[in-house]
């Protein structure tokens, strides 16, 4: 489960919410103010209170504008892959610029994935970790489909460095139409029940957790990738902030996850 579950517990609490709905493994972010990593917990003493509690990391969540590479990105990767080199997380998600008046063609933007994924190669495997690529599908994302992504990291060879993170409420949203589940190295799931807007205009606050009803299809997403050999973490990541201050969050996610796991036939 991601973080985005109960930004506003502290990490004890969010630990023993982990644990009380039986998952295996939690993300961690580096963009909540006044919580782990953004307060500047040390990452050894992060391990430590989820070693205790039996919990693995799946990722850090995440190196924001990874296609527009500077200098300031690449000190910010290294920082984000010490701290996950220390936590023992697999890797980083990456997440594209996300700008209106971004100003690039469709031939710089190609451009400039394949340099960021060519520049981010090396520092990945100097600290023995994955980077997660994951398209978005909102309006002003400049990275909307896995085709892309895949088609670049093809041609610079850099797949012992990466993996895809496939976002089921992303797919859905940028009307993707292609899953590369072979690539695939982590699985972010949320769920929509509006149904007063069409997939563009959904936002992050619409993404609950997954029931009956649901838009975005998980239960359909899960199974072609399951049923295609994807053997990975699927990560529960709602942003609905009624959701989130839900006091009988507990019970909601868990029901959640047992529907999720009922639906898939009983598995993890």
């Amino acid at each position: 489960m991601n973080r985005t579950c109960a930004p506003q517990l502290p990490l004890e609490d969010f630990i023993e919410l982990a644990k009380g709905v039986g998952v295996d493994a939690v993300e961690i972010r580096n963009d909540i103010a006044g919580r782990e990593f953004a307060d500047g917990t040390p990452a050894a003493e992060l391990r430590d209170k989820l070693d205790d509690a039996g919990l693995k990391l799946a990722s850090i969540n995440a190196l924001q504008r990874f296609n527009d590479w500077t200098g300031a990105r690449e000190r910010e990767l290294r920082t984000l892959a010490a701290y996950a080199a220390t936590l023992g997380a697999p890797g980083i998600v990456l997440c594209p610029v996300i700008a209106a008046d971004h100003g690039w063609s469709a031939a710089d933007l190609d451009t400039k994935l394949r340099h960021s994924v060519r520049m981010m190669r090396p520092i990945f495997l100097e600290y023995g970790i994955k980077g997660y690529l994951e398209p978005l599908g909102m309006r002003d994302s400049t990275l909307k489909h896995q085709e892309s992504i895949v088609t670049a990291v093809d041609e610079v060879e850099a797949w012992d460095a990466f993996q895809l993170c496939h976002d089921t409420f992303q797919f859905y949203r940028s009307s993707d139409a292609r899953m590369f589940p072979e690539r695939i190295g982590l699985v972010h799931v949320s769920g929509i029940a509006r149904k007063d807007l069409g997939p563009v205009e959904l936002t992050e606050p619409d993404r609950g957790f997954v029931f009956v009803g649901d838009r975005v299809d998980n239960v359909g997403q899960l199974k072609r990738l399951t049923e295609a050999g994807y053997r990975g973490y699927v990560s529960f990541e709602p942003f609905d902030p009624e959701v989130q201050q839900d006091p009988h969050i507990l019970q909601r996610l868990g029901a959640s996850i047992h529907f999720l796991r009922a639906a898939l036939g009983g598995g993890r």
